[in-house]
């Protein structure tokens, strides 16, 4: 019976990471009254590395946010491809209007329509007011994500607040109706069904020279981008009247073209190319903004690093409390060792009680982030009123909320992150653990 019983006991012992390893791991991580330290030392640890996860994730959604944000409004109003044509094509009549339409049918192509831009001088009589004056086509404008609500415009604060965009090109040479920003609206005083007035001084060309030419115009709507820095210049106007009020050519000057992926528009640019005519300047948002996003792109990367190294030197606690935990746990690895248990089982054993904390402290802190990105609003108004200051003031950051929006490949780096950091904090004292001497840890005992 008794050599039956040997013949089914295992002959090498339990494999790795098996039930005892773990038994012993997490027992050796309960706080006892003569190893308060290491218990200390283990919380620590595991509160340092749950805020430097929460800060990881908060600042890199902060960071996303900003992105998207930026993305949706400035390129609601923006193009995300400029067409210039030659300036023979471009001057033609119909013929900037016909190239757009076939760059319509392009495939990834949502909007696309000739644009003559013009700065003015705004007036209500009792204000005046600075304006990038945008001439499109009435059916292009309804089309905007701004005015259809479309791609998160509204949901990012965009849209029109007042008025509408149905009347808007209806008239003579494009009919007298206007739409302008919500923030030039406040400056001039004017609503909706209100009298303003346009001057520049690309007039009429005379003897004397250029005078300047002013027109009295119908605010049809006031539209929002949700950026201040637009919503105080903007002003919508037919492109027939636009071409009339500036000496603009009737092709306008660009083609405003507007993609399904404004992230990736280079293949969207070659098909334009093969289409329009030779000499045609084709480029997209990216190097119209180069300066800004590149600045935005490089503060992401430095950040993310910066707070890389923060969660890397929390998770170096580990190393302090683990240390402690096998000097105290000498005689007991000792005795593991004479009974049988092989270097690396108990190297094993650290190393679970090591990553643990480690695993446990990141699974914490991505939930706190995840939950400060979730409340960043009501927290961004909580802070305001405690403080009696507004935190983030739209007048310097062109934004009216401080955005936040949650990149779910950016969470499972944070947590390859924290939980490769804790195990490489891990690893020389559990390896130290492996290699004690079971004769010499029990020499004076």
């Amino acid at each position: 019976m008794a050599d039956t019983a040997e013949t089914r006991l295992p002959e090498r012992g339990a494999g790795p990471f098996s039930a005892f390893e773990f038994l012993l791991a997490f027992r050796y991580l309960r706080a006892r009254r003569k190893q308060g330290g290491v218990t200390l030392i283990s919380i620590i640890s595991f509160v340092g590395i749950m805020l430097a996860v929460t800060a990881l994730i908060a600042v890199m959604s902060v960071m996303n946010g900003f992105r998207h944000e930026l993305l949706t409004r400035l390129l609601g109003v923006q193009p995300h491809v400029y067409v210039y044509l030659p300036q023979d094509a471009a001057g033609a009549d119909g013929d900037s209007g016909a190239i757009a339409d076939s760059i319509l049918q392009l495939d990834g192509v949502r909007q696309a329509g000739p644009v003559a831009v013009g700065q003015a001088l705004v007036t209500s009589g009792r204000q005046a007011a600075f304006a990038q004056v945008a001439g499109v086509r009435p059916q292009d404008l309804r089309r905007f994500d701004l005015i259809t609500g479309a791609r998160g415009a509204d949901e990012a604060g965009g849209g029109l607040v007042q008025g509408s965009a149905e009347t808007f090109g209806e008239g003579r040479n494009g009919g007298n109706e206007i739409i302008i920003g919500s923030a030039m609206a406040g400056q001039l005083g004017v609503r909706a069904g209100d009298s303003v007035t346009l001057v520049t001084p690309r007039g009429a060309q005379t003897a004397l020279g250029t005078t300047p030419r002013s027109k009295a115009y119908t605010v049809a709507g006031i539209i929002t981008v949700g950026v201040q820095d637009l919503d105080t210049i903007l002003v919508y106007m037919p492109i027939e009247q636009a071409a009339l009020f500036f000496n603009k050519p009737a092709g306008g000057d660009y083609i405003d073209v507007r993609i399904d992926d404004p992230d990736a528009p280079d293949p969207v640019k070659e098909a334009i190319r093969e289409i329009t005519p030779a000499n045609t300047l084709v480029f997209d948002w990216r190097r119209q903004n180069e300066a800004f996003w590149n600045a935005l792109q490089v503060e992401r990367v430095a950040m993310r690093l910066i707070l890389m190294i923060i969660v890397l030197i929390a998770a170096m606690n580990i190393i302090s409390g683990l240390v402690m935990l096998v000097k105290n746990k000498t005689r007991d690895i000792a005795i593991l060792r004479t009974m049988g248990a092989s270097q690396g089982a108990v190297m094993r054993i650290f190393l679970i009680a090591g990553a643990a904390v480690g695993v446990l402290g990141t699974a914490a802190g991505i939930v706190l982030g995840l939950l400060f990105t979730a409340f960043i609003g009501p927290i961004q108004d909580f802070v305001s009123w405690a403080s009696g200051t507004q935190v983030f003031d739209p007048s310097v950051y062109s934004l009216y909320r401080l955005p936040a929006r949650v990149d779910w490949g950016e969470v499972a780096f944070v947590a390859f992150w924290g939980f490769f950091t804790a195990l490489l904090a891990t690893l020389p004292p559990s390896w130290r653990a492996g290699r004690i001497d079971p004769v010499e840890a029990l020499r004076y005992e």
